[in-house]
C-alpha cells in the first residue's frame, strides 16, 4: 500500500469509494433524506463537475493505493479534515491512521497548529484513538449526526 496525492483521474474512484463507505457504516447517522443527500452528492454520474470542483479546493488530498486500486481518502485544508474514508473491508489495518499521520505533517507544514473535523459517530472512536478530542456536543449537520473534534499539532 502507498499514499499519494490525488490526481484528477482519481476523481470517480475517490467519489465511488466515499458513497460505498458511507452507505455500509454511516446510513443510519440522520434522516434517510440526508444521508440520501450526502450519498447523491458523492455521486460522479450526476455532479462530476461539482465534485471536481470541491476536490480541487482542497489543499491537502491524498489517496491510498494498493494494486492500483484507491482504498482509501484523505481531504480537506491544513485547518480542517473534510474527507476520510477507507474501504470497509479494510477497516483496522492501519490504513486511515497512515492518512492521517501524512494529512497532519502536510497540514503542519502549512503552518497549521490544530485540525478540526466533523466525526460521523461510526467514526468518533477512531479518532479518539489517534489523539482528537470532542470539541463540543454532537451536531446536526444538514440533519447528519456529527461529531466536532479537533487536535493540536505539534
Amino acid at each position: 500500500m502507498k499514499i499519494r496525492a490525488f490526481k484528477l483521474s482519481d476523481i470517480i474512484d475517490v467519489a465511488e469509494l466515499i458513497s460505498a463507505t458511507y452507505k455500509t457504516f454511516n446510513k443510519n447517522e440522520g434522516s434517510k433524506k440526508a444521508v440520501e443527500q450526502y450519498l447523491e452528492y458523492y455521486n460522479p454520474k450526476n455532479n462530476f463537475d461539482r465534485i471536481k470542483e470541491k476536490f480541487l479546493k482542497s489543499s491537502i488530498f491524498f489517496v491510498a493505493e494498493e494494486n492500483g486500486k484507491i482504498i482509501g481518502v484523505a481531504r480537506g485544508t491544513e485547518s480542517k479534515l473534510v474527507n476520510l474514508f477507507v474501504e470497509g473491508k479494510l477497516h483496522g489495518q492501519g490504513i486511515g491512521q497512515k492518512l492521517m499521520e501524512k494529512y497532519e505533517r502536510k497540514a503542519t507544514t502549512l503552518g497549521s497548529k490544530v485540525i478540526k473535523l466533523n466525526a460521523s459517530m461510526y467514526a468518533v472512536p477512531f479518532y479518539k484513538k489517534i489523539g482528537y478530542q470532542k470539541s463540543t456536543g454532537i451536531r446536526n449537520l444538514f440533519g447528519l449526526k456529527v461529531q466536532p473534534m479537533k487536535k493540536y499539532l505539534n
